[in-house]
């Protein structure tokens, strides 16, 4: 292998995580006889690396240790024992993907259609994913209430609404936002504040069979307070507080339920025959361009603190990513 291998590592968690990273060398890795090798191609930031590297990630690691929760990339060795051929796209669930070659078994990586672009693969098993997760068990006709309503999984929750019948009431900090939000495909879109549950009940096209928390801290309380009874409150993103604060009468005397969602959970509990199914609709919807994600900007691996940075600006519109030659 003629060129230089790289490898992220997180080496001190702090609130500037341009500086919990470093570049490393990085060795060829050796291909498992039921697996294969990944040339990574593309890798997005996404909040979750971000509390990694912040130190508030519920999985505290061994420093150093390798970053990265999804990417995307093509398969240039595989073991006597896989069922993958060299050359074959794969999208990458988990395992430290910033890095430009990873060795994974065959159930580690989700074989891929040769056309599809890498790019967005790359963002297919985060937040895809995990809407289509937080969506189970929803029916046509309900209503779905989502705050942080311009992130990138809200507007997700927007488009998946849409192919199930399902009407979404987005929740956004400041009337700025509201148009982009009903444009995203909302039926509904409100200013988040303390009467929130009270406007919710009086506009919502009807009762909340599910809230989609993304914020957490007080946030989660005017959302549980918001939900019909026998609804559900997932609480998936920490935005604004390591805490859930919810009211305690609303918890004794309301049929609702409160939950959390874990897509790496959720994915090692899943069947290989589900698995494959989940991939099979993101690639469906990510051909009829329902699943496209804006790209702001991509960095070589090897400029990642730059990357950072950029993340962090205010107003940005679309994902970094961070791109290797395959």
């Amino acid at each position: 292998m003629s060129r230089l291998l790289h490898e992220v590592l997180c080496t001190a968690p702090g609130d500037d995580v341009s500086k919990a990273v470093v570049v490393s060398t990085q060795a060829p890795p050796s291909c498992p006889e039921d697996g294969v090798v990944v040339a990574v191609a593309a890798r997005p930031i996404n909040p979750a690396d971000l509390l990694l590297l912040q130190g508030r990630h519920v999985f505290t690691p061994t420093l150093p240790t390798n970053v990265g929760i999804e990417g995307a990339g093509v398969v240039v060795e595989a073991g006597a024992r896989s069922q993958i051929a060299p050359g074959t796209r794969v999208a990458i669930p988990s395992g430290g993907t910033w890095r430009d070659r990873m060795a994974l078994r065959d159930e580690g990586v989700l074989p891929l259609p040769a056309d599809v672009d890498l790019e967005q693969a790359a963002m297919l098993s985060v937040n895809p994913f995990t809407v289509l997760g937080m969506l189970e068990g929803t029916k046509a006709g309900d209503t779905v209430l989502v705050n942080a309503a311009t992130s990138a999984v809200s507007r997700l929750v927007c488009a998946a609404a849409r192919r199930r019948g399902l009407r979404v009431v987005g929740v956004v900090r400041d009337e700025r936002s509201l148009a982009s939000v009903r444009e995203a495909g909302a039926t509904l879109a409100l200013v988040d504040g303390p009467d929130l549950a009270a406007r919710v009940r009086a506009e919502a096209p009807g009762p909340i069979a599910l809230a989609l928390d993304a914020v957490a801290g007080s946030a989660s309380g005017r959302m549980f307070d918001a939900l019909g009874d026998g609804g559900s409150l997932i609480v998936y993103g920490l935005l604004s507080s390591d805490k859930v604060e919810l009211p305690a009468a609303g918890i004794v005397f309301r049929d609702v339920h409160v939950r959390g969602f874990s897509r790496l959970r959720a994915f090692a509990a899943m069947s290989a025959t589900r698995r494959r199914e989940i991939t099979a609709e993101l690639l469906q919807l990510l051909a009829e361009g329902v699943l496209e994600t804006k790209i702001e900007a991509r960095y070589p691996l090897t400029e990642v603190r730059a990357a950072l940075e950029h993340h962090a600006r205010p107003g940005r519109t679309g994902k970094i990513l961070l791109t290797s030659d395959v």
